[in-house]
């Protein structure tokens, strides 16, 4: 027993001696002497490691980023090659290369171009020509990799939840056309600090314009898009368009091991596409938006985290006067084109907007719609050609709508959903709605959210005909859910309506927060809860649901 025991001592002394070997190992990353720099010189950053690639960060005296790239292992052994700024600060100047714990530093100081030491009488910490910085933190294993380096103008303190941090891309487009920019994580966080008075902070990351880029290529720290993390927005924007980029854009199963993500928008011509869909697009903007994760591209999608696009346009004449027209075709990886349901044109920013919940390719087009048996519903005309326009509503047959024909719970929710954009995780389908019919997944969605609870015996009925108060029951929820209607107030009262009654308990309160905010107003004095609807009321209603104050 005792020779067990001073075995197991013996081996235990031996891994403790071995893991104070490990831990006391020397960094593999070395780097070159720089020695002393004028003000617009050059220097080259080179040294020696084992790592395969390594994290190289610039720092000015005042602890502010100059320069990040990242390099293989060959490209530091031949050494990389920068010009300071003319303007660049006097003093000490702090290179570091390596990446997590294995990070080799070295310092070289800058000179006047005139030549002598540093002026005493000056900090230079506080460089009056520089725009002020935040520091990027000395573990580089957490910072985004670029060859591009941010100047974020850090924004003053905003009091409504909004904020702006300008990015610099320092340097012409690569051969691409691509212009690089980044910041880092402990930037956004200064410059939320900046923000108070809401609670969902949003910031403006503000890419400004280089000539002659095509694209422009954004690294972010993993850690401001993984869910889990802090609830707030970063809106990503550029010449060609802006992306509102929540927080949960990513899964922390997405990011395990990743450091950063770059999101590119790039301005794309339509000479891959048909002759059809290029007529149809016609000089018209194109943007296709996609991802890297550490450098790699990946697909992305998320239908828990949608994100808002917007993408600046100049309308025609005839396109102004019939702005409902104007909307948004996805171009799969065929080149065919999907209608984007939630795209409409905003007079007021002057751009095109929409939400997706996949990167792809995306173009501004003009749509027109109609069908040969709407002429003697006048009421309802403009309301079904504007719905068919951007996708969200079809017809019975090319050519006709069948406005008066009743319509089925089963449709009905489908472009309640595809009018407001909803989606959700699957979840329990109800037994008599199959996984291979066209409004299964639209159910499936409005069950998982809460906006219908079917019947008993796990039934949805699809193709019964939806009564009045099931429809209004249908929407109020589903646009409570979405944000866009408030409870009905102590005002409300179906009493006005002839046929109160009628009303079953379920109904009542959706009822009365739909009439308060306008979007049913009875006819007559009659709610007529217990009728069937119309395809033509039943648009007239999605029309007005789809253009509310404050919608998609």
């Amino acid at each position: 027993m005792l020779i067990k025991r001073l075995t197991s001592m013996l081996l235990l002394l031996v891994l403790l001696f071995t893991a104070s070997i490990v831990e006391a190992a020397e960094p593999s990353t070395s780097l070159a002497a720089i020695g002393q720099k004028k003000q617009g010189e050059s220097l080259t950053i080179q040294g020696t490691t084992s790592l395969q690639e390594v994290i190289v960060q610039i720092m000015r005296p005042n602890h502010t980023l100059l320069e990040m790239d990242q390099l293989t292992k060959a490209e530091l052994l031949t050494g990389k090659t920068i010009t300071l700024p003319t303007n660049a600060p006097l003093g000490s100047y702090t290179v570091k290369v390596g990446s997590g714990s294995d990070v080799s530093v070295a310092t070289f100081v800058v000179i006047a171009s005139g030549g002598g030491d540093p002026d005493p009488g000056t900090d230079p910490g506080t460089d009056p020509g520089t725009d002020p910085e935040t520091d990027p933190g000395t573990d580089l294993g957490t910072d985004p990799v670029t060859d591009t380096p941010t100047k974020p103008e850090l924004p003053s303190v905003k009091p409504d939840g909004i904020g702006e941090l300008e990015l610099q891309a320092v340097g012409k487009p690569d051969a691409a056309g691509v212009a690089k920019a980044a910041v880092t994580l402990e930037a956004l966080d200064q410059a939320f600090a900046n923000v108070q008075g809401a609670a969902l902070s949003k910031l403006t990351l503000d890419v400004q314009k280089v000539e002659g880029a095509q694209a422009y290529e954004t690294t972010l720290p993993a850690a401001a898009l993984t869910e889990g993390g802090r609830v707030r927005q970063l809106k990503l924007q550029t010449e060609f368009g802006s992306l509102t980029l929540p927080s949960n854009m990513f899964t922390t199963e997405d990011m395990v091991g990743k450091a950063n993500v770059s999101i590119t928008l790039h301005h794309v011509q339509a000479d891959s596409f048909s002759e059809q869909v290029k007529e149809a697009i016609g000089d018209r903007p194109i943007v296709d938006i996609h991802v890297k994760l550490d450098g790699k591209p990946v697909p992305w999608t998320n239908v828990q985290a949608p994100v808002n696009v917007s993408i600046p346009y100049q309308p025609t004449v005839t396109e102004r006067n019939h702005p409902d027209n104007i909307t948004v075709w996805y171009l799969d990886e065929s080149g065919k084109p999907v209608p984007v349901t939630s795209g409409k044109y905003d007079e007021r920013s002057g751009t095109v907007t929409f939400t997706t919940i996949h990167f792809s390719q995306y173009a501004v087009v003009y749509v027109t719609k109609t069908f040969g048996d709407i002429a003697k519903f006048p009421w309802a005309q403009k309301q079904i050609e504007a719905l068919a326009a951007k996708g969200i509503i079809a017809g019975t047959s090319e050519q006709a709508f069948s406005p008066a024909a009743s319509i089925k719970r089963a449709d009905f929710v489908l472009l309640l959903m595809r009018t407001l954009g909803m989606t959700a995780p699957a979840g329990e389908s109800f037994a008599d709605v199959n996984a291979s019919d066209y409004y299964h997944d639209a159910i499936q969605t409005a069950r998982t959210l809460g906006i219908t609870q079917g019947f008993g015996d796990n039934q949805f009925k699809p193709n019964q005909t939806i009564s009045r108060q099931e429809m209004m029951t249908f929407t109020a929820r589903a646009l409570t859910i979405s944000g866009k209607l408030k409870s009905a107030g102590s005002g409300a009262n179906l009493a006005v309506f002839k046929d109160a009654a009628d009303v079953a308990s379920y109904a009542s309160e959706s009822i009365k927060a739909l009439i308060q905010q306008g979007i049913i107003e009875g006819s007559d004095g009659l709610l007529l809860p217990l009728a069937s609807t119309s395809r033509a009321e039943t648009a007239v209603m999605l029309y007005r649901i789809y253009h509310l104050s404050g919608g998609r």
